[in-house]
Order: C-alpha cells, then structure tokens, then sequence
C-alpha cells in the first residue's frame, strides 16, 4: 500500500508535473559580487584580528545567538588559538557563499554543496549536517608566521551583515613540515614498502591539507584513494571504533586501538598517537597503554621512523587517560 507522499508523488507525475528537488548551491569567490565578496572577507578579517588578540568578549558579540549564549567552550577555543598566532599577519585566502535558504527548519540531514572552481575541473564540496536554513559564507583565513594557522570560519547572513555560526582554526604544520611534505613523504614511504608509517602520514597530510572536517576537494579525495590504495590489509577499512584494530599484549590480552594519527608536539617534534578502548583505574590505564605501545611498534617497527614518542590515550569521557612513552622506552 502506497503513503499519502507516494500517492501524491504518483499523481504529479501523472498530470506532468515533476517534483520540485530543493537543493543547495555555492558561489566561488570568482563569481561573487564585489559587496558580498568584501562584506564576508571583512567580517572574516575582523574576527581572526580578535582571535590574534585573545579577544572573546569581541568574537562573541559577533557570533549568532546559538553561540553567543553559550560561549565557554568558544572562549577557550579563541584562547588556545590565540597562543599560535599571536605574531602572525592575517590574510583572507578563500570565499565561498553557501545557498542554504530553501532548507527546512529542523532538518537534520547534511547540506551538500558543490562548488566548481573556475577555470578548473577541480572542486570543492562542503557536507554540514543539520544546517539550518538560511545563506552561508565560508571564509578561510591564513595566520601566516614561525607557527603557520589557518582560522575558517562559518558565517550566517543576519540582516545587511554575517555573524560567525561556526570557527575551525586548524594548524598548517606539525613537526616542522606542512601537508604537502607529508603526502610526498607518504608516497615515499609507499615506494620503500612501509605501508603503517604511509598509511599515518597521508592522514596527516589530510588533516593538515583540509580547512573543516566537513570540507573535501578533488585534491582531497585523491589523497584518500591514494591512501586507501597502499593500506596494509588491517587498515584497508580504516580504524574507528566500530571497526578497532586489534593488537594481541605480551600476556595474551587484546588491546583495541579506535585511531591511529600523527600529531605534532609541542616541542616541535612529531608524536605518533593511538587510542586505546580501556577502562578501570589509572594504574591499569597506564599498563595497558604501554603495552598497545609496545604492541604496535613491535608488529610494525617502521613506525618507529619519523616519531620521538607514543601517546596513548586510554578510554574516553572523564575517566580518559594520557600515556606518554619515549620511543627510547619501548623495546
């Protein structure tokens, strides 16, 4: 028995009509007009120079009500950043306007936008979920100094002007080196059969490459096929926790590693980092993330290469638990 909706659906079709699909669109900012061009660039500007200067109370009050009235976590978000690019100059990079207005309110399901760079058959394609409707910027802006940042924002029209609906300050370098430097050094590594310490630096590559985590691009997903191409068979569907990488200890116990990514450290080095699944106490905790350490490192000495230590993070939510372990510890 056919709903109301197909019932309807089969009768538009029948008298001729066909059903009107709402979709999203995206401008390019080879195709914006000049005022919209300079009115996102300009609001993006002026809210990176107060992030640079570690001023929430200004970020705030150029945020949307959704984010303005709980602002804690945004506050610490604009403190953390501002640590980095304190000394750096700001530069807009990118604009896109997102078309998001024929949206239903309350809809939950992601807004896809594709959006074809002129004189180019590459693109760039954003996925938010559950983007309420209404028209969108979206600004990249570069922090460019000695710790090089890149601070996207996501702007919503208001009015005659944009207030920020989203901030995705993302680091451009990790360990001395920037994207582009891992995703060469990853085909490398490829070519010398080191498929583990590959599969680790194309994700960094791709962390460091993308501007949101709802953003990819032509270049992006070649990344990832290239990727996904070279994995060692126990990562060919990846690492998560519905799909763990499964390690034996020296004691015969299993140990499940929910993600497997490289991370820069603070010192400037390049920390190799494993999430463990675990619980109990912090002893235990601590055990068991030297053991997956020893574990991982012992199956695939290659990984070895490139990283001055491990950090294991043990369970998640309040009992989580940071193991840090030189590589000169582990046997």
């Amino acid at each position: 028995m056919m709903s109301r909706r197909e019932i309807g659906l089969v009768v538009m079709l029948a008298l001729g009509f066909a059903p009107v699909l709402v979709a999203q669109s995206c401008t390019t900012q080879a195709k914006l007009p000049a005022a919209v061009y300079g009115s996102l660039s300009d609001t993006a500007l002026a809210l990176a120079a107060a992030v640079k200067s570690n001023d929430a109370t200004k970020v705030q009050a150029g945020a949307i009500g959704e984010i303005a009235s709980g602002f804690a976590q945004t506050a610490s978000l604009v403190s953390a950043t501002a640590a980095h690019v304190a000394g750096d100059s700001l530069a807009v990079k990118q604009v896109y306007e997102l078309d998001a207005h024929d949206r239903s309110a309350n809809d939950s399901s992601e807004a896809d936008f594709s959006c074809a760079l002129v004189g180019s058959t590459a693109e760039v394609d954003f996925s938010i979920s559950g983007l309420p409707p209404g028209v969108y910027g979206f600004v990249m802006v570069e922090a460019t100094g000695s710790d090089p940042w890149l601070l996207a924002f996501l702007l919503q029209q208001q009015g005659a002007g944009w207030k920020m609906a989203g901030f995705y300050p993302r680091a451009r370098t990790a360990g001395g080196h920037d994207g582009l430097w891992y995703w060469t050094t990853a085909r490398t590594d490829v070519k010398n059969q080191q498929p583990w310490l590959a599969w680790v630096l194309y994700g960094e590559a791709d962390q460091l490459l993308r501007p949101a985590n709802f953003v990819t691009s032509t270049n992006l997903d070649k990344l990832r096929a290239e990727q996904r191409a070279a994995a060692p068979p126990e990562l060919a569907d990846g690492v998560s926790s519905s799909s763990p990488l499964v390690l034996k200890a020296t004691d015969g116990s299993e140990l499940r590693l929910t993600q497997i990514e490289a991370v820069g450290a603070l010192d400037g080095g390049l920390s190799l980092v494993l999430y463990l699944q675990s619980s109990g106490t912090a002893d235990a905790a601590k055990a068991r993330g030297m053991a997956a350490a020893q574990a991982l490192l012992a199956a695939h000495k290659e990984l070895r290469a490139g990283f001055e230590d491990v950090v294991v993070i043990v369970g998640s939510g309040p009992a989580v638990q940071q193991v840090d372990v030189k590589m000169a510890d582990i046997p």
